[in-house]
């Protein structure tokens, strides 16, 4: 699965998530906390969510290595 297509199924979960958000306006590259204001629980039911539905375990350290779009799609192609 390229970047691009693993982008478009974690806005599909982000969506889910956080339906208030307009997913296809966030970049890639935004932070998903700053940028467009995900609190502590809806990030936590963000990263539980991909989990659920990509089959990839996040552990709590890694936290900061997934704060895009761009960087969660690149953390779980590495594995």
């Amino acid at each position: 699965m390229s970047d691009a297509e693993i982008i478009a199924r974690l806005r599909t979960i982000l969506g889910g998530i956080a339906p208030d958000l307009d997913v296809a306006t966030i970049g890639p590259h935004d932070d998903l906390r700053n940028d467009i204001g995900l609190d502590s629980m809806d990030f936590l039911n963000f990263v539980i969510a991909a989990h659920e539905q990509l089959g990839m375990n996040v552990p709590e350290a890694d936290y900061g290595k997934i704060t895009s779009l761009v960087k969660f799609a690149r953390y779980i192609a590495a594995r």
